[in-house]
């Protein structure tokens, strides 16, 4: 299953007993010639419109301008916003985090929250320790996101749900001798799509 076969894991409505989901077709990083509807690792069918009155339920307007879902705003003040409905957005996210050495907004906006717990647990070095992890791997972390955003319908990317709002992309084998890192989990949580890790091995 690719990483588009996963681009959605929440904000669903029921019908005659029928999971599903509209969503309004992002324009950013989706190959707009993509498949219109699929069916979510854990069964919801998921729907693409394309404006914001068609979906099932209306986009946060602070995150929609016209028809596109904007992942990343920077404000009149400097302040950069990120905002991550699908796991495409926390791909180019991080890609563009890591990028511009953003650790402390990756930290306060994109990290899963029990990510961000273990490393603020006793021993587990705070943000200080996330921000040396992304120091030393931010090559293989850049060299991974870039696969995976462009190959999200393809099949070098295979997604999986691994539990109740968890989803793994994984690199297919026969790339594991180019990449140091070959996995991105995802956490669905009330605030949007998260980080949950980047590392070696499923």
């Amino acid at each position: 299953m690719s990483l588009a076969a996963a681009l959605a894991l929440a904000l669903a409505a029921c019908d005659s007993g029928e999971r599903v989901e509209y969503r309004m077709r992002p324009k950013v990083g989706v190959d707009m010639d993509g498949p219109s509807e699929f069916i979510a690792p854990d069964g919801t069918r998921v729907v693409f419109v394309d404006h914001p009155a068609n979906a099932g339920r209306k986009p946060d307007p602070a995150a929609v301008e016209g028809n596109t879902i904007t992942p990343r705003k920077q404000l009149d003040d400097g302040t950069v916003v990120l905002r991550n409905v699908m796991p495409q957005h926390v791909v180019g996210n991080a890609m563009e985090c890591f990028r511009n050495e953003e650790w402390r907004i990756m930290w306060d906006q994109l990290l899963a929250p029990d990510a961000r717990a273990a490393y603020e647990a006793p021993g587990g070095g705070g943000f200080e320790a996330f921000e040396g992890w992304c120091v030393k791997n931010r090559k293989g972390a850049m060299e991974l996101l870039n696969r995976m955003r462009f190959d999200a319908m393809g099949s070098d990317v295979g997604m999986r749900r691994i539990g109740p709002g968890l989803t793994r992309a994984t690199l297919a084998p026969h790339l594991w001798d180019q990449f140091g890192l070959r996995v991105v989990e995802f956490e669905q949580t009330p605030d949007g799509m998260r980080l949950r890790s980047i590392r070696a091995n499923p």
